[in-house]
């Protein structure tokens, strides 16, 4: 998905992908750690280069490694990064904290016909506590053809169609917007450099981009990657009590739902609670 500024940032196209990575460690816990040996691997393509597919790679691996660690089956053995897997992985790393990691196998190998970039790593995993939920929660998501009032459970949308984003909420919250790629990609759609922290109230529902934005230009377009007929995205919404701006200090667009997740689970759960809206998209 992409950011697109129309108008007065008509040649502009906002790709606000983020990547930060967290790791701590935590002597004092030493003897609670799990250890455990996890593998990924990402295929090279006309639009994945050896930097991206190292960054998927290592993103599968560790989906694996927490996978192993916490015990919470992650919903099936593909790569395709849906919104059921995606919301697999929210929950198991609500269970455990990727501590330390060792890259033991950092290479590239040949997978059929096609080039492939392979990663084994050494997890150390910290169990993660139960804390009971907030009392706020997000009521309603959806993603909808934008001008359009009809909504789907199983929205399918054509390449370049506009959508938009709306949201109901309990109580008034700050949002964090991202899209997910269904090969884990994660782009950061709201907050962003010319739209900061709004709040969402419980008296209506919040709309991305709302009307005024879309008039000034900002536009929210969807495309399937390249050489794929169709393909799924999912949109992951993150709302707290606080505000709290998620991977701000990133620069680098290798960013992965991994990334997202390690910044997560350093919060207690009871501060922030999340709702994710799964979409095909087709030419």
């Amino acid at each position: 998905m992409k950011i697109l500024f129309f108008r007065q940032y008509s040649t502009k196209v906002l790709s606000i992908l983020v990547a930060l990575i967290v790791f701590f460690s935590f002597p004092a816990f030493a003897d609670e750690l799990i250890t455990v040996i996890a593998e990924g691997q990402a295929v090279l393509g006309e639009d994945t280069t050896p930097a991206r597919a190292r960054s998927l790679a290592l993103n599968n691996a560790r989906r694996s490694a927490i996978e192993k660690g916490t015990g919470v089956k992650i919903h099936g053995v593909s790569v395709v990064y849906n919104y059921q897997l995606i919301s697999d992985l929210v929950s198991a790393f609500s269970k455990g904290l990727i501590v330390k990691e060792e890259v033991l196998i950092d290479d590239l190998k040949a997978d059929g016909e096609n080039i492939a970039y392979f990663i084994r790593i050494k997890a150390h995993i910290k169990p993660l506590k139960h804390k009971k939920p907030g009392d706020f929660r997000i009521v309603r998501a959806e993603v909808f053809r934008a001008g359009k009032a009809s909504i789907t459970n199983n929205p399918v949308f054509q390449n370049n169609d506009e959508i938009q984003i709306r949201v109901g909420v309990n109580t008034a919250l700050f949002l964090n917007v991202f899209s997910v790629s269904q090969d884990g990609r994660i782009t950061k759609l709201l907050p962003n450099k010319y739209f900061k922290h709004d709040k969402a109230s419980a008296d209506r529902d919040f709309i991305f981009p709302d009307d005024a934005q879309r008039q000034i230009g900002l536009k929210l377009k969807v495309h399937p990657p390249k050489n794929l007929s169709s393909a799924f995205e999912t949109i992951l919404i993150v709302a707290t009590k606080e505000k709290v701006d998620l991977l701000s200090n990133s620069k680098q667009a290798e960013n992965t739902i991994t990334d997202l997740m390690y910044e997560l689970s350093e919060f207690d759960q009871s501060l922030w609670t999340d709702k994710i809206i799964g979409y095909e998209i087709r030419r």
